[in-house]
């Protein structure tokens, strides 16, 4: 993943929106369909797939074919969890603060007994899958 990143355009925010909540390969005319919201061309989609592909974000992963024309299929790369965890630390959190950083976002969110249990299950995986590596 690039250092680029962190440097999102507020419709590169809206695209990677789209591929996280879709969680299936998407073509431009997907795209279209799907933010009809927006005042996007077909044109302007291919920019922002350029810009997010070479930022390391998606990817292509294969070809449908539209009549007499065939169109490339997107997934994202990182999850949508991922990319804010790389954000995260792209400011300069230090990796002894994401412990706090954890409390903070639970305060935030106010799911207590919920993200309790979700992290003890994290914790568990990891616990297991080190052990696996050593």
């Amino acid at each position: 993943m690039s250092k680029n990143m962190e440097h999102l355009t507020n419709s590169e925010k809206d695209l990677m929106e789209i591929f996280w909540t879709q969680a299936k390969p998407l073509t431009s005319v997907d795209i279209l369909k799907i933010a009809d919201n927006c005042s996007w061309n077909g044109n302007y989609i291919h920019v922002m797939l350029r810009s997010v592909m070479k930022k390391g974000l998606i990817r292509i992963c294969g070809t449908i074919q539209y009549a007499t024309q065939y169109a490339r299929q997107f997934i994202p790369v990182v999850t949508k969890e991922e990319y804010a965890a790389k954000l995260a630390m792209s400011t300069g959190l230090e990796s002894s603060s994401i412990s706090k950083v954890a409390v903070a976002m639970a305060k935030e969110t106010g799911s207590g007994e919920e993200l309790i249990v979700e992290l003890e299950k994290i914790i568990a995986q990891l616990k297991e899958k080190e052990k696996k590596e050593q």
